[in-house]
């Protein structure tokens, strides 16, 4: 026999349900079972909108519900369906519905928004959090594309400072095309980041500046022109693109990337020295190629025994000095805190590149000239890109985590989510 226990029992206290009140808690063969109904006893037509009491029938549906003294709870729904009483309404019932369990709803809106922060909160997969509640893959993936709908919405954000850098989505893969060819498919994605915040914008398919092109043009004018500074590494593309969508803004080159390829000037002209006088590649005999890592690092950061080591080396092959030489030039170039003393600093690397024939020198100095104007916007604000790569970090450890992705939309909700500040931990 059912009892009614009322809206202000313990055992409605306990459970917490908002607008429910419990009705009776049985011991079930596979768990415990609770049978709840909605503690008001009138509803609203959802068509005319006239309150009734009259009840047509309780139809019991069992939902799921955030564990409650373990997790063998199964929560039963007495639902009301309640008959519309106002003659002139063409609807004859409907069902009484609650903030807790919406039209249709099998889910109670606060395990939605549970899973929802479970997997804003940690890198966890799917799969994981599905299971610990009891629910569908799908179920969980629907509720992070609802709410990813709202974090993705880039033009209700004021950007002023932006960050793009590409990002592998995938492995290399293999496929053969339309003619039979075999032909590479390498799966890149763009990463859109706000420098000042660290969050990700958006992740767009992608590699080349067309996709950071078409992404900036759909930006409403006036985000657009909120931009002031972009930062990128040395891609022709991604500068041609930020140019023509957003001319206010100015562009700075992320210094490691011009470090990275001064240290491959060095690497070059080490490889290159190697076959003019052993003909051969480098062996750990030779000290060229077995300290070859002292020929990349900062000499301040360096050991007195390393230093030695980094002597051995330049005194063994002139060639080495002098391209060494260069490259420490670069780095105290960028190093310059003002235009003035960044002009100094060009003048001296740009007179010891004409005094070598190296082809290696001389194509470092052509790249610096062609970013000449972005290193100089770099100088004065020492922006980089280096939330960009953190945030690339992160969707890396989320591919990880979820075995790969095969979905790119899948991918992309989680990232922002996790990113967009919503954690509650």
């Amino acid at each position: 026999m059912i009892k009614d226990t009322g809206s202000i029992d313990p055992a409605s206290i306990l459970l917490n349900l908002t607008d429910y009140r419990v009705i009776t808690v049985t011991q079930a063969p596979v768990g415990r079972q609770v049978l709840v109904e909605p503690a008001a006893t009138e509803a609203a037509c959802p068509s005319c909108g006239v309150l009734t009491t009259r009840i047509q029938a309780r139809p019991i549906h069992r939902v799921k519900d955030v564990p409650v003294g373990g997790t063998d709870l199964q929560v039963m729904v007495r639902k009301r369906r309640m008959a519309c009483q106002e003659t002139g309404c063409s609807r004859r019932s409907f069902v009484q519905t609650t903030e807790q369990l919406p039209f249709r709803a099998r889910i109670t809106t606060r395990l939605s928004q549970q899973l929802v922060d479970e997997m804003s909160c940690e890198l966890r997969a799917v799969s994981r959090v599905a299971a610990a509640h009891g629910v569908s893959w799908p179920t969980v993936m629907t509720r992070l594309n609802s709410v990813g709908e709202l974090v993705g919405d880039v033009n209700r954000m004021f950007i002023r400072r932006l960050g793009i850098d590409e990002h592998r989505f995938r492995k290399v893969h293999y496929a053969r095309g339309r003619r039979g060819k075999v032909v590479r498919i390498e799966p890149w994605s763009i990463v859109f980041t706000d420098l000042d915040t660290g969050k990700i914008l958006d992740i767009v398919d992608g590699r080349r500046g067309a996709a950071v092109k078409k992404w900036l043009k759909s930006r409403p004018r006036y985000w657009r022109q909120r931009v002031q500074y972009v930062a990128i590494d040395m891609s022709s593309e991604f500068r041609k693109a930020v140019r023509e969508n957003l001319p206010r803004a100015k562009i700075s080159v992320d210094h490691f990337h011009v470090i990275q390829r001064a240290n491959l000037m060095i690497t070059q002209v080490r490889r290159r020295r190697s076959h003019e006088v052993f003909d051969r590649r480098g062996r750990v005999s030779d000290p060229a190629y077995k300290y070859r890592k002292l020929l990349t690092c900062n000499l301040e950061n360096l050991s007195i025994k390393q230093v030695e080591r980094l002597k051995l080396i330049l005194e063994s092959d002139p060639e080495l000095g002098v391209i060494y030489g260069i490259k420490e030039h670069v780095r105290q170039l960028l190093n310059a805190t003002d235009i003035h003393e960044f002009q100094s600093r060009w003048a001296v690397v740009e007179k010891s590149v004409k005094a070598t024939k190296m082809v290696e020198a001389k194509s470092l100095f052509r790249t610096l000239t062609a970013w000449r104007r972005e290193l100089l916007v770099f100088v004065r604000t020492r922006l980089t890109n280096a939330r960009s790569e953190a945030a690339n970090l992160t969707a890396k450890n989320l591919k990880r985590i979820g075995r790969g992705y095969r979905n790119h939309v899948h991918y992309r909700v989680r990232i922002l989510l996790y990113t967009a500040g919503l954690r509650p931990c």
